[in-house]
């Protein structure tokens, strides 16, 4: 019994084995990039070894990230389905003059910290939704520009004087199709990208309370949203 139930485990780690080999990372790969506060896009442009070099992300990664654990992940298609694959990395180095073929540009150096892996999204996935999502969050009584949103928080860009600040929290409404909550959320990170708009900021939220009435209906349309996505080819 003992030396079936051996075999049958080298057999898995075979299977799992052949499976990572045919999902490799490597240079060109679109990739998402996942952390408790945010999902960015990036592209592979390197891997050596555990060493994976990307390109600098919008909104960019700063030297504040430095050591993050992060989610590296891609999605590929198997049998026709969409398959999301990845890894558990840290962000150690910025490279201000990484050589391209035609260009030097900025590029951000990750240490692979796992083995790669099939990956669920369903907590972490974050979607920008499109104008006819009728997925909406307002604060005072005014409705904001998403960046991204995912059933622990959000993303969002600020243009005015009354920005809110670090750590503060925030009463808002969430708004999806005919629902409406009220919830308190947490501003976990201010940014201001490059722009020429001074008075510009990205602002990440964390949802905050013990309440979780919302984040059924959360999850289902982010769901909603990414299967249109895919449908139309915009989710890659």
């Amino acid at each position: 019994m003992k030396k079936l139930q051996q075999r049958h485990l080298e057999q898995l780690e075979c299977e799992h084995s052949m499976e990572q080999s045919r999902t490799p990372l490597r240079p060109g790969l679109s990739i998402d990039i996942f952390d408790h506060e945010r999902h960015v896009k990036s592209m592979i442009y390197d891997v050596i070894n555990r060493r994976i070099i990307i390109a600098q992300t919008f909104p960019p990664l700063a030297i504040r990230d430095l050591n993050r654990e992060i989610s590296l992940t891609f999605l590929v298609r198997k049998d026709g389905q969409p398959v999301r694959y990845g890894v558990k990395a840290k962000i150690t180095d910025f490279i201000i003059n990484y050589r391209l073929a035609s260009s030097e540009v900025t590029a951000v150096g990750i240490e692979q910290k796992s083995r790669l892996d099939t990956y669920n999204l369903r907590l972490d996935f974050r979607v920008r939704p499109p104008k006819d999502s009728n997925l909406n969050i307002e604060w005072k009584g005014k409705r904001l520009n998403i960046i991204d949103i995912s059933a622990g928080g959000f993303q969002f860009s600020y243009l005015g004087n009354d920005l809110p600040e670090m750590n503060e929290e925030l009463e808002i409404a969430l708004i999806i199709d005919e629902y409406y909550f009220k919830l308190a959320a947490k501003v976990l990170r201010v940014t201001s990208p490059v722009s020429q708009y001074w008075d510009l900021h990205y602002v990440g939220e964390k949802f905050l309370g013990n309440s979780r009435d919302y984040e059924r209906y959360l999850m289902r349309k982010i769901l909603e949203i990414q299967r249109k996505l895919l449908i139309e080819g915009k989710l890659v």
